[in-house]
C-alpha cells in the first residue's frame, strides 16, 4: 500500500476542518426583520361651510342664528397645546340693488353667541379640566380673530370637533340677494 503523500493530507485535513466548522456552525442565515414607522402630521382646523336660514326682507334690523360646525386636530405627537380663532370677512352682498359693496354687512354684525365644550373624535379624551377648553364666549363680534378652543401643553393629541353658536344681524332695510362671507380659522401651537 501506498502512504498518502503531502499533498493528500493537505486535502484530507482542510477537507475534515471544513466538516468540523460546518457542524459547528449549524444552518447560515440572515436576521430577518419587520419594521413599522409612525410618522406625524400637522395641525389643522376648519369649519365647515354652512347656509344660515333665510330671512324675508324688513324694514327694521333683525337677526339671523345659527350654528358653525370647528374641527381642530393635532398630529404632531408634540403635545405643545394649541389654539384656534375664528375671524369674519364683511358679508358681501350680489343682488339686484345698485350701489355695490355699499350694501355689505360689515363683520362686526356676526357674532359668536356660544362655543360648545370640544368633543374628542380620536385621541385624547376632552375634558373641563384640562383640554381642550371652550374659548371664553360672551356674545363678541367676529370682526377681528377670536378665541373658540384651546388645549394646554401636554394635551390635545387627536381631533375634535365643537359647535359654535353664531348670530348675523341683518341691519334695517338690507337689500333682498345673497350675502355671503369668509371665515379664517387659524390655529397655532400654544395654548
Amino acid at each position: 500500500m501506498r502512504s498518502p503523500t503531502t499533498l493528500h493530507r493537505l486535502a484530507i485535513g482542510v477537507g475534515a476542518a471544513l466538516l468540523l466548522l460546518a457542524s459547528a456552525v449549524g444552518p447560515v442565515g440572515a436576521a430577518n426583520t419587520v419594521t413599522a414607522e409612525i410618522t406625524g402630521g400637522g395641525l389643522t382646523a376648519s369649519i365647515a361651510s354652512v347656509t344660515l336660514e333665510p330671512s324675508a326682507f324688513q324694514d327694521a334690523a333683525h337677526h339671523v342664528i345659527g350654528a358653525l360646525s370647528l374641527s381642530a386636530a393635532d398630529a404632531t405627537d408634540l403635545r405643545l397645546g394649541w389654539h384656534v380663532t375664528v375671524q369674519s370677512s364683511a358679508w358681501a352682498y350680489t343682488g339686484a340693488a345698485a350701489g355695490g359693496t355699499l350694501n355689505d354687512i360689515p363683520a362686526a354684525a356676526f357674532s359668536l353667541t356660544s362655543a360648545d365644550l370640544p368633543v374628542a373624535v380620536t385621541g385624547q379624551p376632552s375634558d373641563t379640566t384640562a383640554f381642550p377648553a371652550a374659548g371664553r364666549v360672551v356674545p363678541v363680534a367676529l370682526d377681528s380673530a377670536r378665541s373658540v378652543v384651546s388645549a394646554t401643553a401636554a394635551y390635545g393629541a387627536g381631533s375634535y370637533t365643537e359647535a359654535l353658536g353664531v348670530d348675523l344681524m341683518i341691519p334695517a332695510g338690507a337689500h333682498v340677494g345673497t350675502y355671503v362671507a369668509t371665515l379664517t380659522v387659524t390655529i397655532v401651537v400654544g395654548a
